[in-house]
Order: C-alpha cells, then structure tokens, then sequence
C-alpha cells in the first residue's frame, strides 16, 4: 500500500508538472495569435486551472491515513477520471500543437478521453452517493448495476464512433448528432437525482442540494458545451462540484468517522470490563490470597496487563502487532480460567503472527466465545485460536464448540450483535479487513478475520 501511494503520488505530481507546463506553453502559443477564438482559450485556461486544484486536493487526501475507506478511494477515483477527461479536452483543442507531427493524434486520443471519462465518473459519482446514503452491500450493487448498464451503452456510442469517424463507406461524426450524446449522459444522471430523492431521509437539506447540484451543474455544462461549440466547460464544471463536495460532505464525513471510531474503542472498551466481570476476578484473586498466594500475586498481575490494555485502546488510532492483541487474549483467558478450571480450554494454533489489527479485535471475539458459547454448556468445552499467512493477507479463525446460534441473531441488537458490527466496522475502516461468522445451533460457532496483506505494510 506505501508503495502504491508513492507511485500515485508521484503520478500526480507528474500530473502537475505536465499542467504547468501547458498553462505556459498556451499562453505563449496565443500571444499575438487571432486564430483562435476567446472562448476556447477561456475554457482551456479554466481546465488547466482546475486540475491544479484537482491535482492539489488529491494529494492532500492522499496523505491522510483513511485512503484504505471505500468512500475515500471513490472520491480520488472521480477527481482523477475529472482531471483526466479536463487533460483530453486540453489535447483536443490542440493550442499551438499544430506544428508538431503527433498533434493529429494527440488531438484524436484527446478527444476519445473527454468524451468517454463522462461515463466512468457518472458511475463512480453513482457509487459513492450510494455508499454515503446507505452502506448495504446488496443495496450498493444493485444501484451501481444500474447506472453502469446505462452508463455501458454510452460508452459503446463513443467507442463506436471512433471507427465510423474514419470509414471511407459511410463516415458518421458522434457530434454531428450532440443531443444523442447528451442523452446518453443525462439518463443515468436522471436515475442518480431519483436516488438521492428516494434516500432523502438519509441526507441533510445541505447535502441534498449539494449533491443534486452536482447533477443540474453538468448536465447545464454540457448543453452549454452543445450550443457554443468553440468551448467545453462540463469537466472543468463537475471539478468545481466536486471541490464543493469535498467541502461540504467529505471532510465532514471524515470527521464524522474519527469520532465514531473513538466512540466504538471507548464502547468496546467499556463492554469488557462489566462489573460481574470485576466482581468474579477480584473475588477469586481474594480467594487465592488465602489458599495460594504465589497463584494471587499470577492473577493479579493478569488482571492489571488486561485493565492496561483495556485502557490503552482509548488512545489507539492506527493498528497495534497481533502479538499485543494475542498477549491481551491470553491474559483474558487465564482470568476466565481462574474461574472456570478446566471446564474452559483454549487451544492456540499460530501460523503466523507478523502483521497488524486494530486494538481489542481478537479479545472480544474470544470473549463472545467463552461468554455465549462453550460456557453455555454444563461440561464447558473448548476454544480454538488459529492464525495463517497467504499470499492476499493473514486469516485469524476463533472456533467454538458451544451450543452456536442462529447467524440471522446478528442482525438484531443483542450483545452479539453490537461487539462483533463494532469489531467489523473497525476492522473495515482500520485496516480493511473483514470479518465473517457461521455458526449452527448445538455445533459451535466460528468467527474468520482476514487482513490483507497490501492494508497491513502500510501499517
């Protein structure tokens, strides 16, 4: 993952240099020059202004620690596929190209990009709407299947007509006919408007109008585009929208995770210690002071370790070694052992144990287990911790044999429920990761962690 940033980060620089140098050579290529109209170099000058400003907030954005988030990485998508087509259009116009030899096709290629970027941006836009409104992964994939379809036949439309622009039996231009391209653009951009109307519940007067603006704002662009054919605007126009976004929902949005995450290490962390939990520990250490005080003094320094950690994950932010996380488990279990003996066995298999996890990912997992599991049976039963490296990342399994239960419990609101969408939610968000559970009703119960390998180097 480091190594992927620095490459798009020098990508972009590369990006920025190339801007920079255009800006200079187009100023130059028109002075003293009448050739070419005013709007044309007004809207060329507005580009290569904006993907500057593009260029500058995806570094920005690519600094940061969260780019592993879906919703993140969308956006860099759409700034990228902006500056992209704003790039192509530059190229199209071909300002004081016309000299060199590679300007036909150079001219040629940028034209081909500013036309078809519309309909990638139009279905990455549609997923990240979709993704801010409502993060079901079924709801997320059905819309995005759907502007891609529509999206797909404008696309075909593009790539068509560049075959057909250069047939000697019967050429066919695509904007010789703009209102059919115009068409093909505003249908799924017609379906996003009709999403955010369907969500609006889900949005804030301010961000309903700033998404909905996005929308109006191009599809605007692009008509004034069509009438005055000496400039094209519609790029340059869904940059500003985006800058706007940026602003108004992104940073927010970010914020708005950074607290969450703090609110679920200080949930988790407080679920952990229950004062039963408490109560059960100090009354066995008292227990041993009298009967072992060698095993007291064990169990004691147990207890701290764990009250360390436990306090430890308020101030957590990035992902701790899974041999912290293992050694946080472990000092779980021998207080649970201390209360019940050799009812509780817990079998440790690690594979591999060389990467990272968010803080209290293993632990309550493992708790779940004792708590809801094996200790639900009269004779106990054991616990069975496993870790494994693969060439796409690390896979820890915690495995039961407690009375199990029914999966569709998850999605209620039961103590379940909420620590393992906690574990998942931090998982997703820290390290990219997932987490999956199965389980059958009297056979036990497993719980699979993955991590991927390119989240955890970056770590």
């Amino acid at each position: 993952m480091a190594r992927k940033k620095t490459a798009t980060g020098v990508i972009t620089w590369a990006v920025i240099v190339l801007t920079v140098v255009l800006f200079f050579y187009t100023l130059r290529a028109i002075s003293g020059e009448t050739q070419y109209s005013y709007y044309t170099v007004a809207s060329v000058f507005v580009e290569l202004m904006f993907i500057l400003l593009s260029a500058s907030t995806y570094l920005d954005i690519l600094r940061g620690s969260r780019t592993r988030r879906m919703f993140v990485q969308l956006f860099l998508w759409m700034i990228a596929i902006v500056s992209i087509g704003m790039l192509g259009d530059v190229f199209a116009w071909g300002i004081g190209m016309e000299r060199f030899g590679w300007a036909p096709f150079t001219r040629w290629m940028g034209a081909f990009l500013r036309d078809a970027m519309g309909f990638p941006l139009i279905v990455v836009y549609s997923t990240y709407l979709i993704s801010y409104i409502n993060q079901d992964p079924q709801v997320l994939s059905r819309y995005a299947w759907l502007v891609g379809g529509l999206c797909a036949d404008g696309l075909i439309l593009v790539v068509i007509a560049q075959f057909t622009a250069v047939s000697e039996a019967q050429t066919w231009y695509l904007w010789d006919y703009p209102w059919l391209f115009l068409f093909f653009l505003a249908l799924p951009m017609a379906v996003n408007i009709g999403i955010i109307f369907y969500f609006r519940k889900a949005l804030t007067n301010r961000k309903a109008i700033t998404f909905i603006l996005y929308e109006l704002l191009v599809l605007l662009a692009v008509m004034v585009d069509i009438l005055v054919e000496e400039m094209t605007l519609a790029y340059a126009m869904a940059a500003f929208a985006l800058l706007r976004i940026y602003i108004s929902v992104q940073l927010e949005y970010e914020k708005q995770q950074e607290e969450q995450l703090v609110q679920q290490r200080i949930s988790i962390m407080l679920s952990q210690i229950r004062p039963h939990f408490l109560y059960n520990v100090l009354t066995g250490i008292r227990t041993l002071c009298r009967e072992a005080p060698p095993k007291a003094e064990e169990a004691l320094l147990e207890f701290t370790s764990y009250l360390r950690a436990n306090l430890n994950s308020l101030t957590t932010e990035e992902c701790i070694p899974f041999v912290r996380e293992l050694e946080h488990t472990r000092h779980y279990i021998q207080l649970e052992k201390m209360r019940y003996g050799d009812d509780l066995k817990v079998e440790f298999h690690i594979g591999a144990d060389q990467f990272s996890i968010p803080a209290l990912t293993l632990e309550p997992i493992v708790e779940n287990a004792v708590r809801h599991g094996v200790m639900q049976r009269e004779q106990g039963g054991t616990i069975t911790i496993q870790t494994s490296a693969g060439p796409d990342g690390w896979r820890i399994t915690v495995t039961d044999d407690g009375v199990g239960f029914d999966t569709q419990a998850l999605d209620g609101s039961g103590t379940v429920h909420v620590g393992m969408s906690n574990v998942r939610e931090r998982l997703s968000a820290m390290c990219g990761g997932t987490l999956r559970v199965s389980s059958v009703p009297g056979a036990g119960t497993q719980v699979e962690l993955f991590i991927p390998r390119q989240e955890v180097e970056e770590e």
